[in-house]
């Protein structure tokens, strides 16, 4: 969630999370990131599979390539 973050106080609230999990995984971990002072608060927390259909949210997806590139240091 790196481009909506959660910031402030604020009452329950549902927040999703569509990754691609690799069908050779054998975990899957998960966590909360609390920046300065506050508290956190988790509830009802669950795993669930969806169709290719549904966009995923992960950015990291856009940044980091599935292979290397540029080996030969050509750009």
């Amino acid at each position: 969630m790196r481009d909506r973050p959660i910031t402030g106080s604020s009452e329950w609230a549902h927040y999703a999370i569509v990754l691609n999990v690799a069908e050779e995984a054998e975990n899957i971990v998960f966590g909360v990131l609390l920046s300065l002072n506050g508290q956190v608060w988790m509830g009802d927390v669950h795993l669930e599979g969806v169709g290719l259909d549904v966009p995923t949210t992960d950015l990291l997806e856009e940044w980091i390539p599935d292979l290397p590139v540029n080996l030969g240091f050509d750009e």
